[in-house]
């Protein structure tokens, strides 16, 4: 019998919460707010991913009851106010959702603040702004006609653009990747580089050099250089009709490094060239340095060997071990929590792309199911050099191991642990502290009773000077009402400094956070695109979007009578 807590998709939508300290003492030099990106899930179906998304801001500062306020709000995006009115004409399909409109940008997957600003990101949509103040809906990022369009749309056409966006805070700018999700066998995806000075229009690089790959997720910036590296989300045509999944997730990283003097030197629409770098195991986030030493780029990757995103438990599926139904309850989870969480470290000559110095980072005894990490990026300083990275993983639960997925993997050789060898018995949800500079785990906080934390966020100590001095705020997901606690971050064995909750007191499983500090003043831009420009864009849009589809189809007939041929 599965032990993992039920309690994931239940989530309760918007609504406010006044969270009692019920053990230990809240930090007095904390300030500003946690926000919590996620999908408002209400019930444990479909994809994890696939609902829209919903910011969730804890207050760090109590009020005069000494009470932690935690808001609940829904991305309240222009479609989504349309899809209130008409849903009749929405239709989800696989972890997408659809319309006349265009396809729905779901807005629920990562959550960045850059001078006063905050914005969201989504994989299959615009990066949108949102006040962090009232967590309202402010603008999406640049209209319709300044991004790669993958899909039709009269008001919202697919433009797949990375969840994670660079913030550049030497620049003042956000970089984007910006490409296709879907492409015929053996042609590599149009991808793009976009950047935005926070104002004024996107411009966009087409990139060449890169490799097939499976998806896009996050890209980052460093002194003089962006890097960006591939997702195991694999998109098949066929699963968009209902068929099994028939194609594995990569079993390496392709990193690929693009100079920024390149892309300043060359016009916007113009071409920059990629260098690529294959690591071993996929990779879900990357953490560079800053700086660049020696000209070298020093890189940690949050690693996900074996593990498939688009791959959920469903209540149609048994499980490997028992041949038994998987509990509905579990219904929208992913394949992640399947080996012990890893973090790669890396060093990578920015001239030639040859690996120097490779260290991986694993407690295959204490540490496994590894969801979200975080790490110190609030100061110039923390910037420069990641030191530590703090790791919320759910355990491992050997009764929720899907036979679809055994189907893929039950033969694979490249994860930590063969799926042969997996453990007959559960691993708890852990905590860990993993040290960067001497690539060991070196504090783990483990959680009973099939509880977990996700995700964690550092939050600077007020008047911090060195890097890494503050605490890790975690949401945990348990049966019964959830949590929020808070660790000393150079001390998580030591356990929760505080524990805050409330009766009723149940967000559902989000995905990414970050924290912030009160903003002063107003809205620090003016910037806003107009309804009337993104359908221009839209419009405008069409023609490239149906010649894709055109040169899709013909290159997958021609491989298919290239198939009965042979």
């Amino acid at each position: 019998m599965a032990t993992l807590t039920r309690n994931l998709f239940r989530g309760q939508g918007e609504r406010d919460h006044r969270l009692e300290v019920v053990e230990g003492h809240w930090p007095t030099d904390v300030e500003g707010a946690v926000y919590v990106v996620g999908p408002d899930k209400r019930a444990p179906e479909g994809h994890w991913f696939a609902e829209a998304g919903l910011i969730e801001k804890i207050r760090l500062v109590p009020d005069q009851r000494s009470r932690i306020a935690v808001q609940h709000r829904i991305i309240d995006t222009p479609l989504q106010r349309i899809k209130r009115r008409l849903g009749f004409l929405f239709r989800r399909i696989a972890f997408m959702e659809v319309s006349p409109f265009g396809v729905t940008n779901l807005a629920n997957t990562n959550v960045q603040a850059i001078e006063g600003r905050m914005f969201v990101g989504y994989d299959a949509g615009r990066p949108i702004e949102i006040d962090p103040e009232t967590l309202r809906f402010v603008t999406p990022v640049g209209s319709n006609g300044e991004w790669l369009q993958a899909a039709p749309g009269v008001f919202e056409p697919l433009c797949a653009v990375a969840a994670h966006p660079a913030s550049d805070v030497d620049e003042r700018a956000l970089w984007f990747v910006n490409y296709t999700q879907i492409a015929p066998p053996g042609v590599p995806k149009e991808t793009w580089i976009g950047r935005w000075g926070l104002d004024g229009p996107v411009r966009r690089w087409r990139v060449e050099g890169m490799s097939e790959f499976d998806s896009i997720h996050d890209i980052k910036a460093t002194e003089h250089h962006l890097v960006f590296s591939d997702l195991p989300f694999v998109v098949e045509p066929e699963m968009l009709q209902g068929k099994p999944r028939s194609r594995r997730i990569q079993e390496h990283t392709s990193l690929w490094i693009v100079a920024k003097a390149d892309l300043h030197r060359t016009p916007p629409g113009g071409t920059v060239r990629a260098m690529e770098v294959r690591l071993p195991m996929p990779t879900g986030h990357l953490y560079p340095d800053h700086a660049e030493v020696d000209g070298r780029l020093r890189v940690a990757l949050q690693h996900a060997p074996l593990g498939d995103l688009m791959m959920t438990l469903t209540h149609d599926q048994v499980d490997h071990r028992n041949q038994r139904p998987i509990d509905q309850d579990y219904e929208g989870m992913v394949a992640l929590a399947l080996q012990p969480s890893v973090v790669g470290r890396y060093e990578i000559d920015l001239a030639t792309g040859e690996v120097h110095d490779a260290e991986v980072a694993v407690d295959a005894e204490r540490v496994w199911g590894g969801i979200l990490p975080a790490t110190d990026t609030t100061s110039a300083a923390a910037r420069s050099r990641q030191r530590q990275l703090w790791y919320g993983s759910a355990g491992f639960d050997p009764d929720l191991i899907p036979e679809e997925w055994w189907r893929l993997y039950g033969d694979a050789t490249d994860g930590v642990v063969a799926p042969v060898d997996l453990p007959d018995v559960a691993v708890p949800g852990t905590l860990a502290r993993f040290d960067l500079e001497s690539m060991k785990v070196a504090e783990v906080w483990s959680y009973a009773d099939g509880a977990f934390p996700s995700p964690p966020t550092f939050v600077p100590r007020v008047g911090a000077e060195d890097p890494d001095d503050g605490y890790v705020v975690v949401v945990v997901h348990q049966d019964g009402d959830k949590e929020i606690q808070v660790f000393d971050a150079l001390h998580i064995e030591a356990g929760p400094l505080a524990r805050a909750t409330a009766p009723g007191f149940n967000p559902g499983l989000l995905l990414h956070s970050c924290w912030m500090a009160d903003r002063v003043g107003p809205r620090p831009s003016t910037y806003r695109v107009s309804h009337a420009a993104d359908v221009a864009g839209a419009l405008r849009g069409l023609p490239g979007v149906f010649a894709g589809f055109f040169r899709m189809g013909r290159a997958i007939a021609e491989q298919e009578r290239a198939a009965r041929r042979g």
